[in-house]
């Protein structure tokens, strides 16, 4: 696949907002994160003054203004350069086939210019903002941000924005999942001890660990809300299984395919080198048994022992695309958001045990 085709606009394919922010604007990702960040100051930190009312951010609204949000912005803007890079790294390890490359090219395209992508970002991002709108009417002039139309509208469209952001950053980790596996049942992946010693291989992990990593950091909402607020049990329960059964999904599902080829890579050289040794142990056993010279069986026996260790070598390859050290990384980074709450809940029951007793 000529990775010099493939562009980033390719990747963002039909979405709107990050044509205009990206390509017109030439906006980078610090200047997406900082964006966020300065909008949260200014209608939240300076505005409500003008409007009469109080600093006063509650810790939820705070973290999503000062981290979540910026978080959001900055991924959305640096993500197709990331997707942009796997690809390049995996184009590399292609089969050679007559057109396959010019084949995936538009594949590729195809898929990230479907306008489900951009229009279910846009649906997220509405459903935040008509949520935020309808509670700010609700309590209009109440709180700072429902002092007055203008902050409300304000408020929403960033809020909005950030929405947007998350839902399209998650489609487009859908669609280049989507697109890995099937590059990957095309190309021949090399077997390896340390797979974080070659570049695909880095990629590939760096990629889905960083996703996960957004994803913790997102769900930081979720886990400070029982040391800030009292949320909704049942609806908080829901959204926190949700989110343990996403971020590992969403970790292995674009390196299924390359494990399962590497697999299949590493399971076909063992059954050729295991089909050859038997072969070779056979000549062995004929060469001890009839009447050839003593060098004749000296060469079968050095050429099973070669035999045998280039077994073993291939054993102990990895197939998976990352060490063992990186599934820790990835439960330390699921669980991190919850830290605190679990480390609570640590003491409270030693407390109670410490009293018990």
């Amino acid at each position: 696949m000529p990775s010099k085709q493939l562009t980033l606009d390719t990747i963002c394919g039909t979405d709107s907002i990050s044509w205009i922010a990206l390509k017109r604007m030439k906006l980078t990702p610090l200047g997406a994160g900082l964006f966020f960040l300065l909008a949260g100051i200014l209608y939240a930190g300076i505005l409500p003054r003008f409007w009469g009312y109080p600093l006063k951010v509650d810790g939820i609204n705070l973290l999503n203004l000062a981290l979540v949000f910026p978080m959001a912005g900055y991924f959305y803007a640096y993500q197709p350069k990331s997707i942009l890079k796997t690809y390049e790294s995996i184009a590399h390890f292609l089969r050679e086939e007559d057109d396959e490359g010019s084949f995936h090219i538009d594949k590729i395209a195809q898929t990230h210019a479907r306008k489900i992508w951009w229009i279910i970002g846009m649906v997220f991002g509405l459903l935040g903002a008509g949520f935020g709108i309808s509670y700010s009417v609700e309590h209009f002039q109440e709180f700072w941000y429902s002092a007055n139309w203008f902050e409300i509208i304000l408020v929403q469209f960033v809020r909005f924005l950030a929405f947007y952001c998350i839902g399209v950053s998650a489609c487009r980790h859908i669609a280049t999942s989507i697109e890995m596996n099937d590059l990957f049942e095309h190309a021949d992946l090399p077997l390896t001890i340390d797979a974080d010693r070659l570049e695909v291989f880095r990629s590939i992990k760096n990629f889905a660990l960083e996703f996960v990593g957004v994803a913790a950091v997102i769900a930081l909402n979720l886990g400070l809300q029982p040391l800030l607020i009292d949320p909704p049990i049942l609806e908080y329960i829901f959204y926190v299984s949700l989110y343990f059964i996403v971020a590992p999904i969403s970790f292995f599902l674009p390196i299924w395919e390359a494990h399962m080829r590497m697999s299949k890579i590493k399971n076909g050289m063992l059954d050729r080198l295991n089909y050859d040794f038997q072969e070779e142990s056979q000549k062995l056993y004929r060469a001890f048994g009839g009447k050839g010279k003593l060098t004749a069986y000296i060469k079968e026996a050095a050429t099973l022992n070669q035999l045998e260790k280039a077994i073993e070598t291939v054993s102990h390859s990895t197939d998976w695309p990352f060490q063992g050290t990186t599934f820790y990384r990835l439960v330390m980074t699921v669980v991190s958001p919850f830290l605190l709450v679990i480390f609570e809940i640590f003491i409270n029951v030693i407390s109670n045990l410490v009293v018990i007793n």
